[in-house]
């Protein structure tokens, strides 16, 4: 399956990196008709397999209200997915809106619903490194289709550096957004915001697959987020992420 996907992520990006949209060959056709009978298959097989390993009495607590914890706001990318953070894949547990960008005004509808209808108390933004949305949004996407270029032009990240400090940068941008609408919640302790980074290319250097807490309710102080008692004895947590100027500082001599 591994191979079927890149080989997958190949042809699209050849086809489709100017969003030009060409008559595919006949042998592209064949290639693509098997692509897709090989995603539907394990995507029934795989569905099949988690039915029959939980047994009925599993979806009773859940069958008729759902009561997560956490609203999510991820980015679409298909490399980012709930069970890079859960376990048990979230089951019941995070309530997840998904857009390019994991952005607030796109899906703000969704963000309400979890954070005012089924009332979570922990609001988290999740970017990721290797962004396509911040990348697309740092250049001229001038000609890109209308309803995509209507999601990056949300993305407030041209100032940014490079595309690792815009996919950080979009993060506060995102936190920033939802204070301004939940900042009663948070102010009152019912509600934490926190930005983070998932990072599976070892990008920001604690290692492939870590999530880093990057933002605490627009605090982006590494050593105040970790003073949170939100954060009291938790070990395993990556928070900040050292700029170029701050590394050099810790270098040098007094």
């Amino acid at each position: 399956m591994q191979k079927v996907i890149f080989i997958t992520a190949s042809l699209a990006m050849l086809l489709f990196t100017t969003f030009v949209w060409a008559e595919p060959s006949s042998g592209e056709k064949a290639f693509l008709t098997q692509v897709i009978k090989s995603a539907i298959t394990d995507l029934v097989d795989d569905n099949a397999d988690f039915a029959k390993s939980k047994s009925a009495e599993h979806f009773q607590e859940f069958q008729d209200i759902q009561s997560p914890r956490v609203t999510m706001v991820l980015c679409s990318d298909s490399r980012v997915q709930t069970n890079n953070f859960s376990e048990d894949g979230a089951e019941n547990d995070i309530f997840i809106a998904r857009n390019i960008g994991n952005q607030f005004t796109t899906t703000q509808g969704s963000v309400e619903y979890g954070v005012d209808v089924l009332k979570t108390p922990l609001l988290i933004f999740v970017g990721h490194s290797h962004c396509g949305a911040i990348k697309a949004a740092r250049g001229n996407f001038d000609t890109v289709p209308t309803a995509i270029r209507r999601e990056l032009e949300t993305l407030a990240v041209k100032e940014a550096h490079d595309d690792k400090q815009g996919v950080v940068l979009n993060v506060h941008n995102q936190v920033k957004e939802a204070l301004s609408v939940f900042k009663k919640k948070v102010d009152l302790g019912t509600l934490a915001i926190v930005g983070a980074v998932y990072d599976f290319r070892n990008d920001y250097g604690y290692g492939n697959g870590q999530l880093i807490i990057v933002n605490l309710n627009g605090e982006k102080n590494p050593q105040e987020i970790r003073n949170s008692h939100y954060f009291d004895n938790l070990k395993k947590v990556s928070i900040g992420i050292e700029s170029k100027e701050s590394k050099k500082e810790a270098r040098s001599p007094n």
